[in-house]
């Protein structure tokens, strides 16, 4: 006979409830900074698993925000994603996605597939003046720095998709288990967008190497407040040797920690 005061006994039905799924149903507001750019199409080339294969220009977004989720305490959360392509669906896949909270973390990654890690996240504005910072286990991996110079034109309500891999690392040590390629999709509307004159530095990291993903030209750097709507679905079943030599991105490799530092380029 089940115990209702034992809280780790079994929930009833109407108590099995995925958090996570209910509260992206509910729109997220958001403030960002998120910067445009240009890098080399060999690298984005390079960092995309099958059956991801790059957009037609080599674009990475990087945005860094302030969240808050009814219900939640307001956390801080970051994005760093090059475009790409399945079939003819054009979206970003994320190779970076740290989180300031455990929460945020486990319910991105088990439910969606996200590839988040904890890190610390910091978006400040004061008057015009916008900082907004990355760093995780010692490394400064991004700052962006800079000035509101004014309004832009409001973006339309919008569809932007991501793409992720769900999958975990099998126990025996050998590969991984039932990968899926999932579309999560976020449903966007904007209430202020403005533009940021910015200095947009990428650091290194054994772990988290964003700075191989070069700047060669900053597109845009823009502050926006907007609220927002996730959904997502499995697209399709892949291969495991499609993802088996890129599950360092999601997966931290810690011997890289104390291994020797790389020669300065």
């Amino acid at each position: 006979m089940t115990n209702p005061s034992v809280r780790y006994g079994p929930r009833p039905p109407v108590e099995r409830v995925d958090h996570e799924i209910d509260a992206t149903k509910a729109p997220i507001a958001t403030e960002a900074v998120t910067v445009t750019y240009l890098t080399d199409p060999d690298i984005v080339a390079a960092v995309l698993p099958k059956p991801l294969r790059p957009a037609a220009e080599p674009i990475v977004r990087v945005s860094l925000q302030r969240v808050a989720i009814e219900g939640r305490p307001p956390f801080g959360s970051a994005v760093f994603s090059v475009a790409a392509l399945h079939g003819d669906l054009e979206g970003d896949y994320p190779l970076f996605m740290p989180q300031s909270t455990e929460q945020s973390v486990i319910g991105g990654r088990e439910t969606f597939g996200e590839p988040k890690k904890l890190g610390t996240i910091n978006v400040e504005r004061e008057g015009r003046t916008v900082r907004a910072a990355v760093s995780r286990l010692g490394h400064d991996l991004i700052t962006v720095n800079g000035t509101i110079t004014g309004d832009l034109a409001l973006p339309p309500d919008q569809v932007n998709v991501e793409f992720y891999f769900k999958f975990l690392r099998a126990p025996d040590g050998d590969g991984i288990t039932d990968p899926h390629l999932v579309y999560g999709s976020y449903h966007r509307h904007y209430e202020l967008f403005e533009n940021i004159d910015a200095t947009v530095e990428l650091g290194d990291s054994p772990l988290d190497p964003v700075a191989d993903v070069f700047v060669k030209e900053v597109r845009s750097v823009t502050w926006c407040r907007r609220r927002t709507i996730q959904t997502a679905r499995i697209a399709e079943r892949v291969e495991q040797e499609w993802l088996l030599p890129f599950v360092h991105q999601r997966y931290d490799d810690v011997a890289l920690l104390s291994a020797p530092a790389a020669p300065a380029r």
